[in-house]
């Protein structure tokens, strides 16, 4: 009869421990060996669509594989967010997505199936700007002083064109009203496109939009803008004022930023290595000059802020509309 001694079991038993764990840390040293696949829940054109193809090149070169670019649009970001929750945790599918997809989710669709904070592996908030307060040319107010002014002599009147029932654009207008204290006519549009085209025809008087979106418009003079919801005024529109110069709480914290997040249960080295890349990619001149060109600041956060950074807005959002009474 074999006698099994104390010290052999144990040591059979951390070789199995170590058996089990082998795969895990082979695979991470090993990856990656195909495509990486990024998904985006907006289609083609749009601001996180238009960034993310331009960091594709350089994302692809930093992880040594190629960067493949999945749009899959439909549900105010919700078909991208869940196909990624079900997606295998191999750090093979990333989810590149939005405040008003991640953070706000709950706001826009309040039965959701999932929650995009916690049923998600989250890697970094890559990049953010701020929302600027733009208006029609054809208003009658050239300054935040004058637009409240204007407001408050005829409370509805105003059409802000906001897209999204719940998004944080919709929560931005609700929020700066009740500081302002002025009642502005919210009209939801089926996209971006429409509203501002709408603004542009003067159907509608104001809206709110990241600077990036809104800056040629500004430069080409077809609209003003009236209020950048920052703490401090943007280098792209140095002339407009920040919120942060008014008495108007929390606006300056309502900024729209692009974040990157992945299948719950990622290895976190693969997460990690993700995460430094795109970090490495904001050390090239070139792509920060594009990125503001575009409006957008470069961030590249550790995982840990990017989680502390979703729950301040969610925590956020959710004071707007319980604060403002509107009902989602």
């Amino acid at each position: 009869m074999t006698t099994i001694t104390r010290r052999r079991l144990i040591g059979t038993a951390a070789a199995g421990f170590a058996m089990l764990a082998a795969p895990r840390i082979v695979f991470a040293a090993d990856w990656p060996q195909r495509p990486v696949t990024i998904v985006l829940g907006f289609p083609p054109g749009g601001g996180l669509d238009s960034f993310v193809r331009v960091l594709e090149p350089y994302l692809a070169e930093k992880l040594g594989t190629r960067v493949l670019i999945e749009n899959r649009a439909g549900a105010s970001g919700n078909i991208a967010t869940q196909n990624v929750i079900g997606a295998k945790p191999d750090g093979y599918t990333i989810l590149f997505s939005t405040c008003s997809a991640m953070a706000g989710a709950e706001f826009s669709t309040p039965d959701l199936a999932f929650d995009p904070i916690e049923d998600l592996s989250h890697i970094t908030l890559a990049t953010q700007s701020s929302y600027v307060l733009i208006a029609s040319k054809e208003l009658p107010a050239n300054s935040w002083e004058e637009f409240v002014a204007l407001a408050k002599a005829e409370p509805g009147k105003l059409v802000h064109a906001c897209v999204g029932v719940g998004s944080v654009n919709h929560l931005l207008g609700e929020l700066l009203s009740m500081r302002a204290g002025i009642e502005l006519n919210t009209v939801q549009y089926k996209g971006g496109g429409p509203a501002i085209t709408d603004l542009l025809a003067n159907q509608a008087q104001a809206a709110f939009i990241s600077v990036g979106q809104a800056q040629s418009y500004i430069a080409n003079g077809q609209i003003k803008a009236l209020l950048d919801c920052a703490p401090e005024r943007s280098a792209q529109l140095p002339d407009v004022p920040a919120s942060a110069e008014f008495d108007l709480q929390d606006v300056d914290r309502m900024s729209f930023w692009i974040g990157a997040s992945a299948p719950k249960d990622t290895p976190p080295e693969i997460a990690q290595r993700i995460q430094q890349a795109i970090a490495e990619c904001f050390q090239t001149p070139e792509l920060t000059e594009r990125m503001a060109g575009m409006g957008l600041m470069p961030v590249g956060s550790t995982s840990e802020d990017f989680v502390a950074k979703l729950r301040a807005d969610h925590d956020l959002y959710g004071s707007i509309v319980t604060e403002s009474g509107m009902k989602i």
